[in-house]
């Protein structure tokens, strides 16, 4: 017998089994999963007879990353080992960072490996309708960095949103006194795009920052 079978939803919706409808309930907590995607995905978990199948395997594998996954001290990604293995390098450029607003934004520049700078991850964006206040972000710390390393450059890698845009200007402010050049990354159409399909938005970053060619 299934496990589908073996529990049915009772008349409110809910497992008949407690145990099954808290797991269930746990997994629709995750972002991107609905109580259909969490239902599908706790009875795959425990539909398997295997002595350590996937449910074993993904405690375990939970429990050590929880073990052993932290934050580097000095720029704030995702690591093991504390400074991060990108502050440690001796070939990375110290005088050229990039501030993004969570760790995992670091992810698609290392995969792309064009980028030979350093990082700074701010742990969020300046939103004062959610409560996230200027005193709520590394920015001293940040500044503390700057004159550690002896920046030279401060790439602005933040959403194109208007959290992103607050962010942004505060980070200019904040810095204009200082000898650092500001730079932020450029938008506008995507390679492949069709511009029938472009957005009012995107098109007009697109013009404002068309180049000579």
């Amino acid at each position: 017998m299934t496990v589908a079978g073996k529990f049915d939803n009772g008349d409110g919706g809910e497992f008949q089994s407690p145990a099954l409808e808290r797991l269930v309930r746990s997994l629709s907590r995750l972002p991107g999963l609905g109580r259909k995607s969490a239902t599908r995905l706790a009875l795959h978990l425990v539909g398997h007879d295997e002595a350590a199948g996937p449910a074993e395997e993904l405690v375990a594998a939970v429990t050590e990353a929880r073990l052993q996954v932290t934050n580097c001290s000095s720029c704030g990604a995702i690591t093991e080992a504390d400074p991060c293995r990108i502050c440690k390098s001796e070939r990375r450029d110290s005088t050229q960072i990039c501030i993004v607003a969570t760790p995992v934004d670091i992810l698609p520049f290392e995969k792309a490996g064009f980028y030979r700078g350093r990082y700074f991850v701010l742990g969020g964006l300046l939103s004062p309708l959610d409560g996230v206040r200027a005193e709520d972000l590394p920015f001293h710390r940040l500044g503390v960095r700057l004159e550690k390393d002896g920046v030279k450059e401060m790439i602005i890698a933040l959403d194109v949103s208007v959290e992103g845009e607050t962010t942004a200007l505060y980070l200019q402010r904040l810095f204009a006194d200082r000898d650092l050049q500001l730079t932020r990354l450029a938008t506008g159409i995507p390679v492949g795009g069709a511009l029938a399909y472009v957005d009012e938005v995107t098109l007009q970053r697109a013009f404002q920052f068309r180049r000579t060619f």
